[in-house]
């Protein structure tokens, strides 16, 4: 209840850093003949992710250059995929925090070298959600829409926040196994040493009085 009404009176604050807080990306971009590009963007788990793509006519008189799309997880896998597209959405809903891949294939002929404008747009969060579903659904007025999305966009900040904050605890225990490990190594490493040096100055001592060099 504490956090809660900590968040609340920030409210006011948040509102005038809202337009820092950016999950829109837009990308426009000349794909050659035979290439692939990929777009990856970093996300929590459970972000409703949409996406846009156009892909420009190709000139009159100019080979086809067709453009296959597909979208995979930080798994691997594929959450979309169109070949030859044109123009179209997708949407999925994050399952596990990591880096999801957005890659375009240009399959034209690779001895012609022509390029095709490809345009993305991509969103995630807040700003993917439809708020005009949520107004007829809940009856809102035009402010309570706009303090529901405040609202909404804090909590997908302090959620960001503490996905930050438990990746960096990861880390940190990462590490700290990482030099304990290091450590009883180490120690291991000058205990064998130590009873190897111990062993063959034994071996060494009874050869020498067996044969009595010493």
């Amino acid at each position: 209840w504490g956090m809660q009404t900590c968040w609340k009176k920030l409210l006011p604050a948040v509102a005038l850093l809202l337009p820092l807080w950016n999950s829109v990306s837009a990308i426009s971009l000349d794909l050659q003949s035979s290439k692939v590009k990929c777009f990856s963007e970093d996300l929590a788990d459970n972000t409703l992710v949409v996406g846009e793509f156009k892909m420009e006519p190709v000139p009159e008189g100019q080979n086809r250059m067709p453009i296959d799309i597909q979208v995979t997880d930080p798994l691997e896998k594929v959450l979309y995929s169109l070949d030859d597209a044109q123009d179209g959405r997708f949407a999925f809903t994050t399952s596990v925090q990591g880096d999801y891949i957005v890659c375009f294939h240009n399959k034209g002929l690779p001895e012609l070298k022509t390029l095709r404008r490809v345009r993305l747009d991509l969103k995630h969060g807040i700003d993917a959600q439809d708020y005009s579903k949520v107004i007829k659904a809940e009856h809102l007025t035009g402010v309570q829409a706009h303090l529901r999305k405040i609202e909404d966009r804090v909590d997908e900040i302090r959620h960001e926040f503490q996905a930050q904050k438990d990746r960096e605890q990861e880390m940190r225990d990462l590490t700290e196994l990482t030099c304990s490990r290091i450590v009883w190594f180490a120690c291991f490493t000058i205990t064998v040493l130590v009873a190897t040096g111990a062993v063959e100055t034994h071996w060494l001592t009874n050869y020498f009085r067996l044969h009595k060099y010493i």
